[in-house]
């Protein structure tokens, strides 16, 4: 009888810390921690004056391929790019949805449906002075079955060979003081020798996820897209 006792307290012991590690979370719990990273990122947004984030597409041949990329944004003065203010360096999120999709109805996600949580756009939004900026540089990478490919347009990246000059195209954005901008799909079309940045405004779907995850701070994201 001992044995068959500790034998189920055993199980029971398993069970629950199974629970803990890859059960649902309580939805009081989560309700709490979207709260809490809505405040955050109101909050964070004091250090610069405004928040900024954006979304890398590559234009697959099969549709848009989502890129971990980082965007290089300098202030436009006369209308040049500053070269003696350092530039803000933005890197995209890992999760989000593309243009076409559909908000899901399972909101954990998985592999191959990354749906954004609460901490995934707080890690997202980034400090920034306000400011009318451009782009000067863009760098993607995209995973496959054959490696890394990286993707590069502009030449302001500091090393041998770096040049600083805006990219043509819709390669502006301007940030007003207390903005929280979502500035949407960014994208590289053209050649190489001739990269041109297409904008685009984040989706409904994208709108409706980031309005249940981030509901405290939902009302203040300003959505726009590069060019404006």
């Amino acid at each position: 009888m001992k044995k068959r006792t500790f034998t189920a307290s055993a199980l029971s012991i398993v069970s629950m810390l199974l629970a803990s590690c890859g059960g649902a979370k309580d939805p009081a719990m989560i309700a709490g921690e979207r709260q809490a990273k809505s405040e955050e990122i109101l909050n964070e947004r004091k250090q610069k004056g405004a928040l900024i984030m954006t979304r890398f597409i590559y234009p697959g041949l099969f549709g848009p391929i989502r890129c971990l990329a980082d965007i290089r944004l300098r202030k436009l003065v006369a209308g040049a790019p500053d070269e003696t203010t350092p530039p803000v360096d933005l890197g995209t999120p890992a999760r989000w949805l593309l243009p076409e999709q559909a908000k899901p109805a399972d909101m954990k996600g998985d592999f191959l449906n990354p749906v954004p949580d609460a901490k995934d756009y707080e890690r997202a939004f980034q400090p920034i002075a306000p400011g009318t900026y451009v782009v000067t540089h863009a760098r993607c990478q995209m995973s496959s079955p054959n490696g890394t490919t990286t993707l590069e347009a502009g030449g302001d990246h500091g090393g041998l060979f770096s040049y600083i000059s805006a990219l043509a195209g819709a390669s502006t954005i301007t940030i007003g003081e207390g903005q929280i901008v979502d500035a949407g799909y960014f994208r590289v079309q053209g050649t190489r020798d001739h990269p041109v940045v297409v904008g685009q405004e984040a989706s409904s779907a994208e709108r409706e996820v980031m309005k249940e995850v981030i509901p405290g701070a939902y009302s203040s994201i300003t959505f726009k897209k590069f060019g404006e």
